[in-house]
C-alpha cells in the first residue's frame, strides 16, 4: 500500500510540473497623459492610457467626465493601431476645474480591469 500511495505522488507531481503555466494577466495602467492628479495651465486635447499589456479593442472604454458630470470626451476611446497598450479619447476644449477619467479594459486573453482618477486644468 505504502508503494502504492509513493507511486500516486510521484504520478500526480510529474503531471503538476509537466503541465504549461496558466498565465492569468490583468491590464494595469502603467502611466497616462495628463498623468493622474496631475495640475496643468493648459487642457489636454487627448487623455492616453498606456497599460502592461495589449488591449482587446472592442471592450474598451475611456469616458472623460467635468466637474457636473457632463462627458467632454469625444467619441469612442480607441486603441492605437499602432501600439496596442495605448487607449486614448480626444477631448471638448475644457474650461479651468477638475476632471475625471474613467477606464475600463479587457486584455487580449479577457480579463478586464477598470479604474479612474482626476487632473485638473488650473487655466493659469
Amino acid at each position: 500500500m505504502k508503494k502504492l500511495r509513493q507511486s500516486a505522488l510521484a504520478a500526480m507531481a510529474f503531471v503538476a510540473l509537466a503541465a504549461p503555466p496558466v498565465a492569468f494577466a490583468h491590464a494595469f495602467p502603467v502611466r497616462s497623459q495628463p498623468r493622474v492628479g496631475a495640475t496643468g495651465a493648459t487642457a489636454p486635447e487627448t487623455v492616453r492610457i498606456w497599460f502592461n499589456g495589449d488591449l482587446e479593442p472592442l471592450f474598451d472604454r475611456l469616458v472623460v467626465k467635468d466637474p457636473a458630470g457632463k462627458v467632454v470626451s469625444r467619441g469612442n476611446a480607441r486603441v492605437d493601431a499602432k501600439d496596442p497598450t495605448l487607449l486614448e479619447v480626444a477631448l471638448d476644449p475644457l474650461p479651468p476645474g477638475s476632471y475625471h477619467v474613467y477606464w475600463h479594459v479587457t486584455a487580449r486573453d479577457g480579463h478586464s480591469t477598470e479604474g479612474d482618477y482626476t487632473f485638473t486644468v488650473s487655466g493659469h
